[in-house]
């Protein structure tokens, strides 16, 4: 007959402990048996979400590459060649495009539309190649949560607005002032390197879009460089609490 008066202890940690495989029935997504994010040793967390997203803000792909996304890297470096190649292409060759345009029908106002909206999604291509590079470095590191250096934080910002957001550990508060930043340049480029003024004034003898044109834009650019300004002091100012709070 079997013994019933035996008594048996099960040690809590035992249990939690990750094992070799994953016991049939427990989902993937499973806290228990999945690996735990690194963990930032001495308890300080690392700086390669910062470094990987400001290499990309300047090289896109060297911050994936950072991170060992090599595949991505080189698609991202072929990206921005082509995308620097196509624009200098377009801007040595606008006459003869022009021209080509006229026989299918389609006036030089809207190949400045059309080239503006190409450039609007590079923009955004330009903020997913900062974003991924500084996530795919948390997750290989664990959160970041600031270098808490408020000259370099502010230094970083007067250069690139969202710059020291990026050093702050404040990624989505970067990325929205880096927008700003980008608009501005695009702006900018829109206005003195094309011939936006010249194909205005063809449109409209008056003057009156023109005006409209030249008022929208200095509105434009009054925002973004309030941004900018407001930018260096968010990013003096997280920095400066944040490195109050941690000591």
């Amino acid at each position: 007959m079997a013994r019933t008066n035996e008594i048996f202890l099960i040690d809590g940690d035992a249990v939690m402990k990750r094992t070799g495989s994953r016991p049939a029935g427990v989902p993937a997504g499973s806290t228990v048996f999945d690996e735990p994010r690194p963990a930032a040793a001495n308890g300080k967390t690392s700086a390669r979400p910062a470094a990987s997203a400001t290499l990309s803000m300047w090289m896109w792909g060297t911050g994936q590459l950072l991170n060992g996304d090599r595949d991505l890297a080189v698609l991202l470096m072929l990206w921005q060649g082509q995308i620097a190649a196509l624009h200098y292409l377009v801007c040595m060759t606008w006459g003869s495009l022009r021209r080509l345009a006229h026989l299918f029908f389609v006036s030089e106002w809207e190949m400045l539309l059309a080239c503006a909206a190409l450039d609007f999604w590079f923009i955004f291509l330009w903020l997913f190649n900062v974003s991924q590079a500084y996530r795919s470095a948390e997750r290989q590191r664990g959160v970041f949560t600031g270098l808490r250096r408020w000259w370099l934080s502010g230094t970083a910002s007067l250069v690139v607005p969202g710059w020291g957001q990026i050093l702050n550990g404040q990624r989505m508060k970067g990325l929205f002032f880096l927008f700003a930043f980008l608009t501005q340049g695009w702006l900018l480029a829109f206005y003195f390197m094309t011939p936006l003024y010249r194909v205005v004034s063809d449109l409209d003898p008056n003057q009156t879009l023109l005006r409209a044109v030249i008022q929208g834009g200095q509105i434009t650019l009054g925002a973004t460089a309030l941004l900018w300004l407001l930018s260096i002091y968010d990013a003096v100012l997280v920095a400066r609490l944040t490195r109050t709070r941690v000591r």
